[in-house]
């Protein structure tokens, strides 16, 4: 089966596609000289339940949450995302932070030059 390499280009008002987002919206990134951020809605998990990692340019998000009740239901919530990282941001300074009104903050310095 013959294979197909498409490379992932960045464009800086690229909008993040977040399936939590209220009204269907896009979520804006901020992508300048000195650092990026992101904010995303989290409402429904903890930080227990989510992790934030970069696989070499690519930042993957995932939340996974489960609810029991008694013997006649259980909630699950599962969402994994990865994005493309803006060029130059250096990974080993990524944070993430989950605030008390259910937003996820992930922001990073960018590399000097």
């Amino acid at each position: 089966m013959p294979t197909m390499s498409i490379p992932i280009e960045y464009n800086k008002d690229y909008k993040w596609d977040w399936p939590l987002q209220r009204n269907d919206e896009f979520v804006q990134i901020i992508d300048d000289d000195t650092h990026f951020a992101v904010d995303l809605d989290a409402k429904s998990f903890t930080p227990k339940e989510i992790e934030v990692k970069t696989i070499g340019e690519l930042l993957e998000i995932h939340m996974d949450h489960t609810a029991r009740g008694d013997d006649t239901y259980n909630v699950s919530r599962s969402i994994t995302r990865c994005y493309k990282l803006p060029n130059g941001v250096d990974t080993k300074t990524l944070k993430s932070h989950l605030d008390n009104q259910g937003v996820l903050h992930i922001s990073a310095m960018k590399a000097k030059k």
